[in-house]
């Protein structure tokens, strides 16, 4: 019996998402270029994480950006009269956090 409910929790799990790790571009700073000056990486998302992509712009034009795994992911635009910041959220496809 308890195996029976483990193996249908696995699959109610799985059909969810919950156990599904979903790969992602992870850099922590990448310039204007889309080229990461820090270490690269791939991070596996776990849970409600998703991927992300923020990017930050000065006085219009794109600055740097972050990639990476979070579980805190709002798609927002935050404007300032100097900074803008774009965070974009994604987990429909492995590393859909292309810079």
């Amino acid at each position: 019996m308890v195996q029976r409910l483990l193996l249908l929790l696995l699959v109610l799990s799985s059909q969810l998402g919950f156990l599904h790790a979903l790969p992602c571009f992870q850099c922590s700073r990448v310039n204007a270029s889309g080229v990461c000056v820090t270490k690269e990486g791939v991070c596996e998302t776990r849970g409600s994480q998703r991927c992300f992509l923020r990017k930050v712009y000065e006085d219009g034009t794109l600055s740097y950006g972050y990639q990476g795994c979070s579980s805190v992911c709002y798609p927002l635009a935050l404007f300032n009269p100097a900074v803008t910041l774009e965070e974009k959220c994604c987990d429909d496809s492995p590393f859909c956090n292309k810079f």
